[in-house]
């Protein structure tokens, strides 16, 4: 879970204790929207630790390959 607090967001769990929602007041939207989108990709991050990784390389070749058969 994350360690990051941000006044006026807070994380919603369901009946199994995972996370499914985030609550974000608005003003605190308004008055800090990069620190607000900061927290968020945060969670993401931590939401995909477990998958697998690829290297810079990789993901340029696919890109590249993906770009050439269009």
């Amino acid at each position: 879970m994350s360690k990051h607090k941000l006044k006026g967001v807070k994380l919603l769990t369901d009946e199994t204790a995972d996370r499914r929602y985030v609550r974000i007041d608005i003003a605190t939207l308004v008055k800090e929207p990069e620190a607000v989108e900061d927290y968020l990709d945060v969670l993401i991050a931590e939401s995909r630790r477990s998958e697998p990784a690829i290297s810079h390389a990789a993901l340029v070749r696919s890109l590249k390959k993906r770009s050439a058969r269009k």
